[in-house]
């Protein structure tokens, strides 16, 4: 019963059918997966308004997985299910070339050679078929054909042309099969995480530091290893106020203490360690706030603001205080001259509240200070911050590997296709009969044009040593 059940399983996985429908659905979730905005590739705020926007909808998506399609547990199964038909029919091919490496005997009919069938009949007192066999082995081996061991008996023939184009086939899935194995690897460990810098901030690689983080089924933390001090960050905008380009200096310090620098910009990314770094395209202000409270100590608090979608518009948000009542509504304009991204005379319009209660409403510049309620608050700080994605995916070298042998195998296919030729000759009355079959799985117009010049060479050959030919 259970063998039953397997090859019934084998049967399913290597039916057409199967394949075709596991490829289709592999194809749409990965449309699904770079359509729907992904954990790893928005900042937590955006997703968070998306929950309190429609929280049914993104109920559903987060119940299918459908914002996380690539570390999802049915997508890894998915994908293991391709593998494992993959890796099926290349056992099966590799076996079923195996046996055909030996010479097997064909009897030279329609069953036989379902392609390009065709006899030539000689008869011809004057010609033994030994030295008929002689100039036939001579006319295939002037055309690259040759001829397989052991099958010259009974005046039986069997030639082959490009026969390692054979493997080809083989060689395309088996790289195919290694992708996926390492694409299976990559999902099961892969790990992706996001951060945001102030400029002169450092991420110090612990794990608890990511603002998110996805990780493989299988993988238990994301360490990079290294620290990642943002030293430098410069936005540059066209004319119209869009984003042209955004671009990151980072000092990279690894576990024994030495320190690199590296750009970094939207299309160049860093990798260091394994890891690769991109820049994010989610920026703004950093406003640092310093509270003054009767008989505290001062508190600095750095807002950070969501870059605005055209110049003109203020960097906004709201938020409270930590540690107090207070809620901050920010306005910031970085130019208070002139439409601007730039921060050349900065300000901040202002209002704070406590419990709903109005405590202060007013524009404030960098560096002035203002007193409400025995508080001084001072907008002592202005830095630009910005998001960095973190990826370690393994494995690259077998993808590398695998597109590698893929490329080779499909070389071998079209670029050298496998040709096979059996014939027979016998002896009858009056002389000689010569019967050819042949067959080729690729370019077979060409082949069947090859095959009949073959034919027609043969009865050329043979007319000439003897008194009459038909064919």
């Amino acid at each position: 019963m259970i063998r039953f059940r397997l090859e019934l399983f084998k049967r399913v996985l290597l039916s057409p059918k199967t394949v075709i429908a596991l490829i289709c659905a592999v194809g749409v979730f990965c449309v699904i997966g770079s359509t729907v905005p992904q954990l790893t590739e928005r900042p937590p705020r955006f997703f968070e308004a998306w929950k309190a926007g429609s929280p049914k909808v993104y109920y559903v998506i987060e119940l299918l997985q459908l914002n996380q399609v690539f570390t999802s547990v049915w997508f890894l199964i998915l994908t293991a299910l391709v593998a494992l038909s993959l890796a099926l029919s290349v056992f099966y091919q590799t076996k079923a070339l195996m046996k055909s490496g030996k010479f097997i005997r064909k009897e030279i009919t329609g069953s036989s050679f379902k392609d390009y069938l065709s006899f030539e009949a000689v008869r011809n007192p004057q010609l033994e078929a030994g030295r008929a066999g002689d100039e036939i082995k001579r006319i295939f081996k002037d055309r690259g054909y040759r001829p397989y061991p052991a099958s010259e008996g009974s005046g039986y023939f069997a030639f082959g042309k490009n026969r390692t184009g054979r493997w080809g086939g083989v060689m395309f899935h088996t790289g195919l099969l290694i992708v996926i194995i390492a694409a299976l690897y990559g999902l099961a460990f892969q790990k992706r995480g996001f951060v945001q810098l102030i400029q002169t901030d450092t991420f110090q690689g612990r794990d608890e530091e990511w603002r998110t983080k996805r990780l493989g089924v299988f993988a238990e933390d994301f360490r990079p290893g290294f620290q990642v001090h943002l030293d430098t960050f410069a936005p540059a905008y066209w004319e119209n106020g869009k984003v042209r380009e955004l671009e990151s200096s980072l000092i990279i310090t690894d576990d024994k203490g030495e320190s690199r620098e590296f750009p970094l910009s939207l299309r160049s990314p860093i990798e260091f360690r394994g890891v690769k770094i991109y820049q994010s395209e989610y920026y703004g202000y950093s406003l640092g706030l310093i509270l003054e409270r009767e008989g505290k100590g001062p508190v600095i608090t750095h807002f950070l603001l969501d870059a605005p979608d055209k110049k003109g518009k203020p960097f906004a948000g709201r938020t409270d205080f930590p540690a107090t009542a207070y809620i901050f509504d920010m306005k910031f304009y970085p130019d208070l001259t002139a439409p601007s991204l730039y921060a050349t005379l900065p300000g901040v319009d202002l209002t704070v509240t406590e419990k709903g209660e109005p405590r202060f409403k007013g524009m404030v510049l960098l560096n002035q200070r203002m007193l409400f309620d025995n508080d001084t608050l001072t907008f002592a700080q202005l830095h630009y911050w910005t998001g960095l994605y973190f990826t370690a995916n393994y494995g690259m070298p077998l993808v590398y590997s695998g597109f590698a042998l893929s490329t080779l195998g499909a070389i071998m296919i079209f670029a050298a296709p496998y040709k096979e030729v059996h014939v027979k000759i016998a002896e009858d009355e009056g002389g000689i009969r010569v019967s050819m079959g042949g067959r080729a799985k690729t370019y077979q117009a060409i082949f069947s044009e090859e095959f009949k010049e073959m034919a027609e060479t043969i009865g050329k050959v043979l007319e000439k040593h003897g008194n009459h030919a038909t064919a």
